[in-house]
């Protein structure tokens, strides 16, 4: 009976927490899309890097999606089996509270290793691999901007051509515009251009027969410079060479390289002090998990006539100011302030008393705050009382 009992549990949560999972994960991938068309834009398969992209933000996000899915998938569940009269059906026959919670208990074990194990070896891998597409098409984007009949924009340039040829590197008619930070504008023009790329990485443009010039704003006394040239090489820096090696950032350190790190055997470039601040945020991060059952029993469970509502909103809360609280610990860890470990344990212990107490009390039959409930004598009824009165 136990296990059937513990597989309908989980049913009942496992399915709403999936969708909730994948809902948040597009939600909090949404604010990334933007700034990943803005990359991709000047690419030549752009529907491959924008899902090379994609695929290495997943880890980061769904980490972050875990604990708040999690805890309204159990305050929507409980409250449904509240409502159904069922959590009243299993209790009647024996079945306390502490045996309810015990699969959930399970799931958030599971859902704690998972998370440590995103946090700890996905994602800082990922991470890198994320910033490496970008520098790499940061690098192509020069070359790949130029397209036929499309005017691109190209970080403070805008640049156009009629023609492109399969290479990449013969331009036809060409026309390049670049603002300056105090507004002077340059332009150049071509009949045909070439792209060539020097040692160093840098993108040097040759434009054929053509005219260029400088455009500054009005009130300015200066006066604006107008030339024509046969040929005109243009030289367009970009980051160039191979990527940097992963490490230098303690957010791309898998557990084992942040605890060598921690101790000042890693990489010259981690602070320790940041390195032991990162393990710990990421170890309460996981711990944080385990106590979300709890909550969420006590948000979603209603045994009164009136049922609650709003639990939902107060565990959304909730959750909310735990994060916030963990990210202002790491800041004052990051920073040597506080020791490591004291701006994140506190917060995750004083969180996981109050929910052990809060539930206790609710398992024993008690209101959760306030004082206990009186309980009243028993009195016999009035025809006993007159019985014993007579025969005394």
């Amino acid at each position: 009976m136990f296990v059937k009992l513990d597989r309908y549990l989980l049913k009942s949560c496992l399915g709403l927490f999936a969708g909730l999972t994948v809902l948040a994960l597009a939600l909090l991938l949404l604010e990334r899309l933007i700034r990943i068309i803005e990359i991709v834009s000047g690419s030549t398969n752009t529907v491959v890097a924008a899902g090379m992209m994609v695929a290495n933000l997943i880890p980061h996000y769904l980490d972050l999606a875990l604990p708040g899915a999690f805890l309204i998938a159990m305050i929507i569940t409980i409250d449904r089996l509240s409502r159904s009269g069922e959590i009243v059906a299993l209790m009647a026959t024996g079945v306390s509270l502490y045996r309810i919670v015990r699969p959930y208990l399970g799931l958030a074990i599971l859902l704690a290793l998972l998370s440590l194990f995103i946090s700890g070896f996905l994602q800082p891998l990922s991470r890198y691999n994320y910033r490496q597409i970008v520098h790499d098409l940061q690098h192509k984007t020069v070359v790949t901007a130029f397209q036929e009949r499309k005017f691109v924009q190209l970080k403070d340039r805008i640049v156009w051509t009629d023609h492109v040829d399969a290479s990449k590197r013969n331009l036809g008619q060409t026309f390049i515009l670049e603002t300056e930070p105090d507004g002077a504008r340059h332009f150049l023009t071509g009949q045909t251009g070439e792209l060539n790329e020097a040692g160093d990485g840098t993108i040097i443009i040759s434009l054929n027969n053509g005219a260029g010039g400088t455009f500054r704003n009005p009130d300015e006394s200066t006066t604006n410079n107008l030339i024509s040239y046969g040929q005109l090489s243009w030289p367009m820096p970009t980051s160039g060479g191979e990527f940097r090696d992963r490490g230098e950032d303690e957010r791309e350190l898998v557990l084992p390289e942040l605890i060598a790190a921690s101790s000042g055997a890693g990489s010259d470039a981690i602070n320790p002090v940041v390195a032991v601040a990162s393990f710990h945020d990421r170890l309460s991060r996981a711990a944080l998990l385990l106590i979300l059952p709890l909550i969420g029993m006590i948000l979603g469970l209603n045994l009164g006539r009136t049922p609650r509502s709003g639990g939902i909103v107060i565990g959304i809360l909730l959750l909310l100011s735990v994060q916030k609280f963990l990210e202002y610990g790491l800041a004052l860890a990051e920073s040597g302030a506080i020791p490591a470990w004291a701006g994140f344990w506190p917060v995750v212990l004083a969180l996981a008393v109050a929910a052990l107490i809060m539930f206790r009390r609710l398992a024993h039959g008690r209101i959760l705050l306030g004082p206990r409930p009186i309980r009243r004598r028993w009195n016999p009824p009035m025809a006993t009382r007159l019985s014993e009165t007579t025969q005394s």
